[in-house]
């Protein structure tokens, strides 16, 4: 009984501070009339819905992709294309993640037989690939845009403008993008306990148990690639009306290692450690560039990637669940040996 009014407890501790986190997550970029700190927030949701898509591939299916930024500029690339083709933004947008949702079932046919370091190797293929030749080659400009990529003027939504312009607009899309990644987490959380996310479990901690116990390897592995380029692809097709055009450069190899690395680094296996990661990796470059400019002393964007490879090493020595993850297991810990010293009945010593 006692375990099961703790599991109780936690899911209302849970609940409770994640609606805290959002509640304040709205506020703080509303009291900042800079456009610049609320198109910032906007792309820390953004670059989290890239890091909750590993989250469901390694956290959730123990399966390896260096390619999620492709599933994300798919999107983007699809729904800015559809919107420049007198698409509807919404319809378009849909549209995209369904591209990228596409895209990540195929990517995950190699996984029904590959694994480890030879599935990474084949999703870094995959990556450059759209990086070098699809996103930035005139041959498809057609899709493309050509080198200037396509420009996006915005979007409505209940009579509210979304756009890269005005920073009250821009406030919009970022209230609106906190919501979809709420609503997101939480699907993804309620995934997580439900019985296809116990078989995602079962395929992460052993292929061969989960497909003695009957689990259907093939299925799960292609929806597992399949939600988590999806993920991916919502945060995509909001990227054109945050910064109001798309290029490739936002899309490369290069932002794939990044979620890969902040999704261990914070907890790979987390929700929320997706969110202190797309903060982390939206601000931390700023304050780098602003204490550059206060300091006089030229900080080059390189001493990021140094300082977020020390990071890692650090991390994986000291706290092998990430930050997130092994911070709430201390926490969790704490408050319950407390409880349960309250609750023992004082010993009376009689002489």
């Amino acid at each position: 009984m006692g375990s099961i009014s703790e599991l109780v407890a936690d899911r209302r501790v849970r609940m409770v501070g994640g609606l805290l986190a959002l509640v304040v997550a709205g506020i703080l970029p509303a009291l900042s009339g800079s456009i610049a700190i609320r198109a910032d927030a906007s792309f820390a949701v953004i670059f989290a819905l890239g890091i909750l898509s590993v989250v469901v591939l390694t956290g959730y299916v123990g399966q390896v992709s260096l390619c999620q930024a492709t599933f994300m500029g798919i999107s983007a690339y699809g729904t800015a294309w559809l919107v420049n083709s007198g698409v509807n933004y919404w319809v378009a947008a849909v549209v995209g993640v369904i591209l990228a949702f596409g895209l990540g079932v195929l990517v995950g046919i190699p996984a029904l037989r590959l694994r480890g370091i030879l599935l990474a190797i084949v999703t870094v293929g995959v990556a450059l690939s759209f990086d070098v030749y699809f996103f930035q080659d005139d041959a498809f400009a057609w899709f493309n845009g050509g080198g200037g990529g396509w420009g996006v003027d915005g979007a409505t939504l209940f009579g509210l403008q979304l756009d890269a312009i005005n920073p009250e607009n821009v406030l919009h899309t970022y209230w609106l993008l906190l919501a979809v990644f709420a609503v997101v987490a939480i699907l993804l959380v309620n995934l997580h306990d439900s019985g296809s996310g116990r078989r995602f479990r079962a395929i992460r901690d052993s292929e061969l148990a989960a497909a003695t116990m009957g689990v259907n390897l093939t299925k799960y592995k292609l929806l597992g690639f399949g939600i988590s380029a999806a993920v991916a692809g919502i945060g995509g097709a909001f990227f054109p009306v945050v910064l109001g055009r798309v290029s490739s450069q936002p899309f490369s190899f290069f932002y794939s290692l990044q979620f890969a690395a902040f999704a261990v680094l914070m907890g790979v296996r987390f929700v929320p450690a997706a969110a202190m990661a797309g903060v982390f990796m939206a601000f931390v470059p700023e304050l780098l560039i602003r204490l550059s400019g206060a300091m006089h002393v030229e900080i080059s964007y390189d001493y990021f990637s140094i300082v977020l490879g020390a990071l890692l090493v650090l991390q994986l020595i000291t706290a092998p669940e990430g930050v997130w993850g092994d911070s709430a297991a201390r926490i969790h810990h704490l408050l319950h040996r407390n409880k349960r010293v309250v609750a023992e009945p004082t010993k009376v010593i009689t002489t």
